[in-house]
């Protein structure tokens, strides 16, 4: 309902509407949109962070990883949120709604991604920057990278560039 009318113009109603259920069933289990939303962000981001972890085990290299978390999680989610007919409005509806739910994740792949570069690339690292300032780069470079991109085309454009700096930086 937030992809097909935008998050401010989705009602409760919509929702109980879709999920056929009356609209009191579904205030017993979510107080309000705000909630739903948070839990949508929830799920998404948890079937997001399995599919890449998953692809992470079938992948040996830094590089396959780093492509693997960037086509899975901020192509995909670009891609989701483009279907909208009001994609800038679901965004804003995101960050005011399921903002810790985001921090909770960027937290996560944070920790993720230092952990997955350290078992792979291990002592092979050569790079004189700290670890976790190129792993925060990478993150926030690679959940903003989608403001101004004019497509999907562009934007992989952008985390292509993105992921050559940073396999630079390690």
């Amino acid at each position: 309902m937030f992809m097909r009318y935008g998050y401010s113009k989705t009602t409760m109603s919509d929702i109980a509407q879709e999920a056929g259920v009356a609209r009191q069933t579904l205030y017993n289990a979510f107080p309000g949109k705000d909630e739903i939303l948070r839990e949508v962000v929830r799920r998404g981001g948890s079937e997001t962070h399995a599919a890449v972890t998953a692809k992470w085990e079938a992948s040996e290299t830094v590089e396959e990883k780093l492509d693997a978390f960037l086509n899975l999680g901020p192509v995909a989610w670009f891609e989701t949120i483009q279907a909208a007919p009001d994609a800038a409005e679901l965004i804003d509806g995101m960050h005011s709604a399921a903002e810790e739910e985001m921090e909770r994740f960027a937290d996560l792949w944070q920790t993720e991604l230092t952990a997955m570069i350290e078992a792979t690339a291990g002592t092979a690292r050569s790079g004189k920057m700290p670890l976790a300032d190129v792993v925060e780069f990478f993150y926030s470079a690679s959940i903003n990278a989608k403001y101004g991109a004019k497509d999907v085309t562009h934007l992989k454009q952008r985390l292509s560039v993105l992921k050559a700096s940073t396999l630079a930086l390690l």
